[in-house]
Formats: C-alpha cells, structure tokens, sequence
C-alpha cells in the first residue's frame, strides 16, 4: 500500500509540473482513485492555504500550491 499512495504522490506531483492545476488533477487522477477516501478539506499552513485529500490510509495527500506530499 505505501508504493501505491508514494505513486500517486509522483503522478500527482507529475501533472503539477506539467502545469496542471488542482481541479484538473482532482478530476483526472484523485476523484475515482481507489485510495483517495473522500473530498479535498481546506486549510491554511505556514506558506498559506493548502488542500488536504484524506486517504484511506489515514494520511492525507496534501497540495501545497506547488506540489503534492503526504502529511
């Protein structure tokens, strides 16, 4: 299971390079991916708002503007 959510990160982070935006990513990759458990929450860090995917692994898959990690 970790190989797969460490995937999704680069896939996600992949498109993001590409210059894809977030809803872009939501809709093509994260929606119907199996391991992504529900709606993206937002929230606010340090360097501003963020977006956090939570997934079925209890981590979250987080979008910090530039990139995608997992928290």
């Amino acid at each position: 299971m970790t190989n797969a959510v460490a995937r999704l990160v680069d896939t996600c982070n992949a498109e993001r390079q590409k210059g894809s935006d977030f809803p872009t990513i939501w809709r093509t990759i994260l929606k119907a991916h199996p391991y992504v458990r529900g709606l993206p929450i937002q929230g606010s860090g340090e360097d501003g708002p963020v977006l956090k995917v939570p997934l079925i692994t209890g981590q979250f898959l987080v979008f910090l503007g530039s990139h995608f990690s997992l928290l």
